[in-house]
């Protein structure tokens, strides 16, 4: 089991979650049992408290002021189209997760920072867009490493969603094939399936999603797959479930939390 305690600052919650009895799930747990340094403790999606729009505009000003050349702009109505423009516009100046672009990795940590909070606002965003009662906490850790999925690993990807479940957050620098579908982007050129894990996860809060809307989603991918320029042996569509939450939650107590505060770990 283990136990992410939150904040607001004054005051502390528990949610327990109990890991399940796979192999998968148990090395997940090895790597997150060896307490790497939190790194994004705030990042919440529909939890309604938060400009997203405004701290977009204030990432894209940190990077415009560091580099004149960059000319990129934000709407104060933005749609999904304008993300999907955005978030070609973050994989260009990034690269890829272990490598980087010259521009990226040339630029001081603050700039880099900056470019990183971009990224992970333009997918709130993309999730308010999408619904707002589908919340969800990802936390993340510094100096972790990143290790390839087994064949075995692959072939549990779901995207049919549970309340309180804990999946393996997406640790490359790119967008799935499942949030191509679900964005529309045509645009797209970093399209990465996962296929590798690290201690990092998300925690889904919204309900469970009904068995006759995820095989009508699966049917629609399905018909929608063979049409995208983008050929891959597996697609891994969805997202691996891990660990549960232990008993019962009341989102509206929950999200009154902004911070991760710590993860305890017990064997």
């Amino acid at each position: 089991m283990f136990n992410i305690v939150l904040t607001d600052g004054n005051e502390d919650m528990v949610l327990a979650f109990q890991v399940r009895n796979t192999p998968t799930a148990k090395k997940w747990f090895s790597e997150l049992s060896k307490n790497y340094p939190l790194y994004e403790t705030d990042r919440f999606t529909n939890w309604g408290n938060k400009d997203l729009i405004r701290d977009l505009k204030i990432q894209l000003d940190v990077i415009k002021n560091y580099d004149e050349r960059i000319k990129a702009t934000i709407s104060d109505s933005i749609t999904q189209s304008e993300l999907n423009r955005l978030h070609k516009y973050f994989e260009d100046l990034r690269g890829e997760v272990t490598q980087g672009t010259p521009w990226y990795n040339a630029a001081p940590k603050k700039i880099q920072d900056a470019l990183v909070k971009f990224n992970v606002l333009i997918h709130e965003l993309e999730a308010n867009l999408r619904t707002s009662n589908h919340p969800t906490m990802v936390v993340t850790f510094k100096e972790r490493p990143i290790i390839e999925l087994s064949p075995y690993d692959l072939e549990h990807f779901t995207f049919r969603w549970t309340s309180g479940t804990v999946y393996i957050n997406y640790c490359h620098v790119g967008k799935t094939v499942l949030d191509v579908f679900k964005d529309r982007d045509s645009i797209a050129e970093a399209v990465r399936p996962q296929t590798h894990y690290s201690a990092d996860f998300m925690v889904k809060f919204g309900p469970t999603t009904p068995y006759i809307k995820y095989l009508i989603k699966k049917i629609m991918i399905m018909c929608w797959l063979p049409f995208q320029k983008f050929k891959f042996k597996n697609p891994n569509i969805g997202m691996i479930p891990v660990a549960d939450h232990v008993g019962n939650f009341n989102i509206d107590n929950v999200r009154r939390f902004n911070k991760v505060k710590r993860i305890v770990c017990k064997r």
